[in-house]
């Protein structure tokens, strides 16, 4: 909740005109970059990331959960990428002997295939940035944006300590 100080008298947020505005920046931008992303590698980044992470495991069988875990998100979402990827037949789904309830996947032949094709056009989308933003500007904005997950993780570390999360 903003403070009444914050506040001018209409109402609307009372700002000096210099302030950052790095968050909402960031925000936008990956707003624009997902959209634009998708459109031009042809395929979502969130399944690009999934597909990469069974590439790299290939032939390794991948569980649900480790998924999740690894690209830290929650299982149901993944569950739901698998079952779109299955019926695409992207993926092969093995059920755990031990535990029906539980499942692998692993890419098929098919999916290696598309995401060899999607992999390298990613590539190449990202190499356009480095003909306008130079490597020095590229590297700068990659350790600023690590600065800003670790600072947002610590908020939520400590958060998560004082009142059980957010």
């Amino acid at each position: 909740m903003m403070s009444k100080r914050m506040l001018d008298k209409t109402g609307g947020l009372n700002h000096s005109g210099g302030e950052s505005h790095l968050l909402r920046e960031i925000m936008r931008t990956n707003q624009t970059l997902l959209s634009v992303f998708t459109r031009e590698v042809g395929m979502p980044a969130a399944r690009l990331a999934l597909v990469r992470l069974l590439a790299v495991s290939h032939p390794d069988v991948l569980g649900i959960t480790e998924i999740a875990r690894r690209l830290g998100i929650d299982a149901a979402a993944v569950t739901r990428q698998v079952q779109e990827m299955e019926a695409e037949r992207l993926i092969v789904r093995h059920a755990d002997a031990k535990d029906g309830r539980r499942s692998s996947v692993k890419l098929t032949s098919k999916g290696l295939r598309l995401f060899e094709q999607v992999h390298e056009r990613a590539h190449e989308f990202e190499r356009l940035f480095g003909k306008t933003v130079g490597d020095e500007e590229v590297a700068t904005a990659v350790r600023v944006l690590e600065q800003v997950r670790s600072v947002i993780g610590e908020l939520c570390r400590k958060r998560n300590a004082e009142v059980g999360g957010w």
